[in-house]
């Protein structure tokens, strides 16, 4: 099976950070953050975020100095062929242990409040054909599909926040939670955070002309902000019992419906996540395809599709099966997982780029000699 990968241009490639900066972090997290650290949650939200942020500006620094080499000719070339696959294979864990907790709390979400009587099958019939699809078509037609449903999400977002607003009527009291509770929050709920580590997997399909990184960088920031916006709306609306709320983003809209007689607006926010969650597990699927072909390069494409989804679906049906356990998942398997985001891979690009910088000084010192 042949998949053809175009480039990304720089308004595709923020839209896909846009998009996938919400995953995880809408719906069940908002209520989880509250239940451990109240309102300063959102402090913790924001220093997470700057980290967030921070990976794309590592990945600016190093697109700029190796504008057209891949992600993996410069682990192979600072570090060798082996580092290079335990990166990627690295790769492969990540996504597709994101994938499955963004699967599972979807779907425990349409079966406690749409389809109370669906199966788990039902349910993964409806996602893999189309996430497949995605991944399939290439990385130009996942960008361009992602460009043209933007305006619908980025609309829905903004009425969505826009209607919330009318819903809050009190405010929890401030600095009520100590420092130490605020930062054993995060660090257990960092796991929905990192996956803009997926730029470094794309690094060569991506096309940046001079002066559009502002382009990606706003779209970073709105989505940020937009995201700390949900999760404070929603905090301000139910205060003391946002932790029994486990929905965020619907629960705004189902508040606001039920005190303020708008009959079933909720419905918009589930169209919201539905489209929020096929993009999700396109990217999630697509950053596993293109890790899979660097560990076995010689290997068909279809077998990479075949691994995510026997893997995926094995994990979803026995492992994970009501919202309980989703969120021990969540909240003490994957945080290890952050390691890789947030330091192993960080500091592997640091060392690249300084041993670049040596071997550029070395090389005019000797041309100097000359």
């Amino acid at each position: 099976m042949r998949v053809i990968d175009r480039n990304l241009n720089a308004w595709q490639t923020g839209i896909l950070i846009f998009i996938l900066l919400f995953a995880n972090k809408i719906i069940v997290l908002p209520s989880l953050l509250f239940e451990g650290a109240g309102l300063e949650s959102i402090f913790m939200l924001v220093f997470v975020f700057m980290f967030e942020i921070g990976l794309i500006w590592l990945f600016y620094i190093l697109k700029k100095r190796y504008p057209n080499k891949s992600f993996a000719s410069v682990l192979q070339k600072h570090f060798g062929e082996g580092v290079k696959v335990l990166f990627f294979a690295a790769f492969c864990i990540f996504f597709l242990s994101k994938a499955v907790l963004l699967y599972n709390v979807t779907y425990i979400f349409f079966r406690n409040l749409i389809y109370k009587d669906t199966s788990n099958f039902l349910i993964l019939f409806c996602f893999l054909p189309i996430i497949n699809h995605l991944a399939i078509s290439g990385l130009r037609a996942l960008g361009r599909t992602a460009q043209m449903f933007f305006p619908v999400i980025a609309g829905i977002l903004i009425f969505c926040l826009v209607v919330g607003i009318f819903g809050i009527d009190s405010r929890p009291l401030l600095f009520s939670n100590s420092f130490e509770s605020v930062v054993l929050t995060g660090l257990r709920h960092i796991a929905p955070f990192g996956d803009m580590i997926f730029l470094f997997a794309f690094m060569d399909k991506i096309e940046v002309k001079k002066g559009q990184w502002k382009v990606i960088f706003s779209f970073a920031g709105a989505a940020t902000i937009l995201i700390v916006a949900v999760n404070l709306i929603f905090m301000l609306s139910y205060t003391y019992t946002s932790f029994m709320h486990p929905y965020a983003i619907f629960e705004i809209m189902s508040f606001v419906k039920e005190f303020g007689g708008l009959g079933r607006i909720d419905i918009i926010s589930m169209v919201l996540i539905i489209v929020f969650a096929y993009f999700h597990l396109a990217i999630y699927l697509k950053t596993f395809m293109l890790s899979f072909h660097q560990i076995f390069p010689k290997i068909d494409n279809i077998y990479s599709i075949l691994t995510f989804d026997f893997v995926f679906v094995v994990i979803v049906t026995f492992f994970i099966v009501n919202l309980e356990t989703a969120v021990v998942y969540g909240e003490q398997i994957l945080p290890w997982i952050a390691i890789f985001s947030f330091l192993i891979l960080p500091v592997f690009v640091f060392v690249a780029l300084l041993s670049g910088r040596r071997k550029k000084k070395t090389k005019f010192s000797l041309e100097a000699a000359e």
